[in-house]
């Protein structure tokens, strides 16, 4: 899949992105996402929307954001969503807290799509193909409200919010570049046990979120079934890696993708290939998101999450949330002072055990910064020195695999020097991988 790193400073103003593309560009990613605020570029409302020239437009620090991306050689995505103030629905009002302002639903949904169109218009003949519409719109977070109460009954409205937000997003985006890729779903990995319906009695406070299988056997309702080119999902981990899942869970994370390929293949959107636009492991705890893990298995969880969604025939990019830690979320690359984690080098050198059998153990990597063909050198540790194994020789993007027939227990590494689509000439080691002795004789 396309690697991608995403970094929430980045498209806002004042801020100078340079340092921090640049870093994404030298750690290996080849996208990034950006979060392209409809609130921000529209403070006010715009006479003519459809036309990114209009002055209401602010467009400005996403000009620069894209210049710097592409300076670095770093494919742009737009995530799109963010009502502005004058675009609310006036009857919707907005709670006190878990909710961001710009998360109120748009009074109507074609503001939305000349949006798009402008957006499209200005940004796809600068080389942006990849949009996504709205985000997480199944967690009242991002999409306000997700159900209202009737009679004795919780009823979802977000999916028909969103189907029509989504239905306006893509005739706009493809109005303006027909050849653009946009997904749809964008969803959030966790909701509330409701459904899309619920008995008051059973849920006596209001349900704030919508499972992604649920959302999505949602809009496949008649008159609902939004556009979209590939379906987009935030797969957070509710745990460590695993192979199998709790019955009865409420998540879709990246350890039971299945659920979310096989609620695809039961809708109108049968067969779509799958972006993951965000995921990563926290190394604190914060209010949103409180299981975290240690940096070192930060480390070894990027490099298995690598292995697992190369695996999927599904899965066509994957995005990490995110460069560089800050107050709020610590699920960074980089802590908050900006010091690499061992995450980082596991993401531009991941290195992790794809296949164990009797005759031999497979390691699949890939050296995600170089810009084609490329060697990897790979060591096994001898006491406190590392000895050199073989060489592997690397596909145009990076990717290589190597098996081994250790008789005893083994540690081993991966070692890439090149030059990196920055232009800079890095050299990145793999944190450790522990190969366990082949059972067989």
């Amino acid at each position: 899949p396309v690697a991608g790193i995403q970094d929430d400073t980045v498209g806002k103003p004042g801020q100078d992105p340079t340092e921090r593309l640049r870093t994404m560009a030298e750690s290996g990613a080849s996208l990034v996402r950006i979060d392209l605020l409809w609130s921000q570029v529209a403070p006010t409302r715009p006479a003519n929307p459809a036309d990114p020239r209009d002055p209401a437009y602010q467009w400005q620090a996403y000009d620069r954001a894209l210049d710097v991306a592409r300076a670095n050689k770093l494919e742009v995505m737009f995530g799109v969503y963010g009502t502005p103030t004058w675009a609310r629905d006036p009857t919707v009002t907005l709670p006190k807290q878990g909710v961001f302002d710009f998360a109120v639903r748009p009074k109507d949904p074609a503001a939305f799509g000349a949006f798009a169109t402008a957006a499209a218009t200005r940004f796809a003949p600068r080389g942006v193909r990849r949009w996504e519409g709205w985000n997480e719109p199944n967690i009242k977070l991002f999409l306000y409200p997700q159900f209202e109460r009737r009679g004795d009954r919780w009823i979802a409205t977000s999916p028909q919010v969103y189907s029509d937000l989504q239905k306006a997003f893509y005739t706009g985006v493809k109005s303006a570049a027909p050849n653009a890729i946009v997904a749809g779903g964008v969803t959030a990995p966790t909701g509330d046990r409701c459904g899309v319906s619920c008995r008051v009695a059973g849920q006596p406070t209001k349900p704030n979120r919508i499972k992604a299988d649920d959302f999505l056997m949602a809009l496949n309702a008649p008159g609902l079934q939004p556009p979209m080119d590939v379906v987009s999902h935030h797969p957070y981990p509710h745990s460590g890696p695993r192979e199998t899942t709790p019955p009865n869970r409420t998540y879709i994370d990246l350890y039971n993708l299945d659920v979310l390929t096989k609620t695809i293949d039961r809708t109108y959107l049968r067969g779509k290939k799958i972006w993951l636009s965000e995921y990563g492991f926290g190394t604190e705890a914060v209010a949103e998101y409180e299981l975290h893990f240690t940096p070192q298995e930060q480390a070894a969880y990027i490099a298995d999450a690598f292995e697992r969604t190369r695996a999927n025939p599904r899965v066509q990019l994957t995005v990490y949330y995110f460069l560089h830690d800050h107050k709020d979320w610590k699920s960074g690359l980089l802590d908050i002072n900006g010091v690499p984690k061992p995450g980082l080098a596991a993401y531009a050198l991941p290195l992790a055990i794809d296949a164990v059998t009797s005759k031999a153990v497979r390691l699949v990597g890939q050296a995600r910064p170089t810009i084609g063909r490329t060697k990897v050198q790979i060591e096994w540790k001898s006491g406190d020195t590392w000895r050199r194994l073989t060489t592997a020789d690397t596909a145009a993007d990076g990717t290589f695999a190597i098996s081994v027939r250790p008789a005893n227990r083994v540690i081993l590494r991966a070692i890439w020097d090149g030059q990196t689509r920055s232009g800079e000439r890095e050299t990145w080691t793999s944190p450790e991988v522990t190969v366990p002795a082949l059972a067989g004789p």
